[in-house]
């Protein structure tokens, strides 16, 4: 299969070496800047894999046909983005691996039911145009179809979903199971979901109370834990997290999300708070944190914690000068 990566990130990076050392054809969308220092082979730099350098191509601008585009910017830059891939384009299957709620509206706009919704759990970290450090033994994604079929489904599946099913989800089912072996012949987990919903809210419920506490911390979980507040607004917040979660129809079980958190590495950071800390603007927090604060008030749930932490981190977030280079107890370790 052909794969173009939009967004030759931490993410991005270890995904397609990953695809490019199981045989697949890789192309890397860069900005320009980038692409001139990228020397055509993604250098993976991994105590626990192993270090690894695969060639892939990258260009300036898609337009060329793939099968797959995974889209692994940042919610802040995914218009710019995909202002490099050419209109006329309509690969199989549209792979977004962002953080957030809000991004599947806007892409299934333009790409229909190709587009799948997706979420990857990974420490992965750019150090320059095609090195990443994977710092975690763990790859997981998350897949499900807008449309609600499995992996496997077929049309069998659609016509006893009645005629009011729509059409297409057969499709979207083969998409995804097909995926899924892909992803697996690539030695990254995979697990399909029916529930799209489901897909972006258990992974947000354990990235957004991290992020905010590390970029209020200014500082990795172990910093958070040294400050008895800051611990106490973490877990809080988590709790909160999972009630919105809940009452937008997702259930998550806060007990076992309170245990991740409180077994997770005191080296574990999250790419929020490297950017705030680089002065990287704009950075994720408002695409992190509005459509969670906006459920809470729409569905009228209590969410104290997540609002102290969302403006702590703001305050860390709001200088407009870039300061100086930050020199961080730990730099391993990025919760993406």
């Amino acid at each position: 299969m052909r794969h173009a990566i939009l967004g030759a990130g931490g993410v991005g990076l270890a995904l397609g070496a990953a695809l490019a050392r199981a045989g697949h054809e890789v192309v890397l969308v860069m900005r320009e800047s980038s692409r001139a220092r990228y020397r055509g082979v993604i250098d993976v730099h991994s105590k626990l894999h192993g270090d690894l350098a695969v060639e892939a191509r990258a260009v300036e601008r898609l337009d060329e046909p793939v099968d797959v585009l995974w889209v692994t910017v940042k919610a802040p830059a995914l218009d710019a983005a995909l202002a490099r891939v050419a209109p006329r384009l309509t690969p199989d299957s549209v792979v977004p691996l962002l953080n957030g709620l809000d991004h599947p509206r806007s892409l299934r706009a333009r790409f229909g039911p190709r587009q799948l919704v997706g979420a990857i759990l990974i420490e992965a970290e750019r150090t320059a145009p095609g090195r990443v450090t994977w710092n975690s033994l763990y790859a997981e994604v998350s897949l499900a179809t807008t449309d609600g079929s499995r992996a496997g489904d077929g049309p069998e599946d659609r016509d006893r979903a009645g005629d009011g099913a729509e059409r297409g989800a057969g499709t979207g089912g083969r998409r995804l199971g097909g995926l899924a072996e892909v992803l697996a012949d690539a030695g990254l987990g995979c697990t399909p979901e029916r529930d799209p919903a489901s897909v972006l809210w258990r992974k947000l419920v354990l990235l957004l109370p991290l992020a905010l506490a590390t970029t209020a911390a200014d500082g990795p979980l172990g910093i958070v834990r040294r400050h008895p507040e800051l611990s106490a607004l973490l877990r809080d917040a988590a709790r909160e997290s999972c009630a919105v979660a809940a009452a937008d129809t997702v259930a998550v079980d806060d007990r076992n999300l309170l245990h991740t958190l409180d077994t997770l590495p005191g080296r574990t950071d999250t790419s929020l708070h490297r950017d705030v800390a680089a002065g990287v603007r704009p950075t994720e927090l408002a695409a992190l944190t509005e459509p969670v604060l906006r459920r809470a008030r729409d569905h009228r749930v209590a969410v104290p914690a997540l609002t102290e932490l969302a403006r702590r981190a703001a305050e860390r977030e709001r200088p407009a000068e870039v300061p100086a280079p930050h020199r961080s107890t730990y730099r391993k370790g990025e919760t993406s």
